[in-house]
């Protein structure tokens, strides 16, 4: 890492902006994954689901990183700051790649049967 108290914010903007693509392909797929196979009448109830269990988990990781920081003698000064840093940033990066990992044992298909297009009767 090359993250230190002198380094200047302009080298942190490239993580920053690969950060903001990641997420950008995690979110909207995942909330259209969850959506798949319910029932419009069910999609503002999954979706709200989806959305406080993603905020739930999010205030537990940075509660857990923090706590991670703190551990390791972060403290919110130049010099240690970076103390902490590097545990907490490995710590996450372990997270996010057991997460990646986990989903080799995700379906690869959904379970909604194919839709077929019934063409109604005409009265004759």
């Amino acid at each position: 890492m090359a993250a230190g108290a002198s380094t200047p914010y302009t080298d942190l903007v490239p993580g920053f902006i690969l950060a903001g693509i990641g997420m950008g392909l995690t979110f909207a797929p995942s909330s259209t994954a969850v959506l798949a196979d319910m029932a419009p009448d069910d999609h503002a109830t999954a979706s709200s689901t989806n959305s406080t269990i993603r905020e739930i988990g999010v205030a537990l990781g940075v509660a857990v990183l923090v706590a991670v920081f703190r551990a390791n003698g972060g403290t919110l000064t130049p010099g240690g700051y970076n103390s902490g840093l590097r545990a907490a940033i490995l710590t996450g990066a372990a997270v996010v790649a057991l997460g990646a990992l986990s989903t080799i044992w995700l379906p690869r298909t959904t379970a909604r049967a194919p839709a077929t297009s019934q063409v109604p009767s005409s009265a004759n």
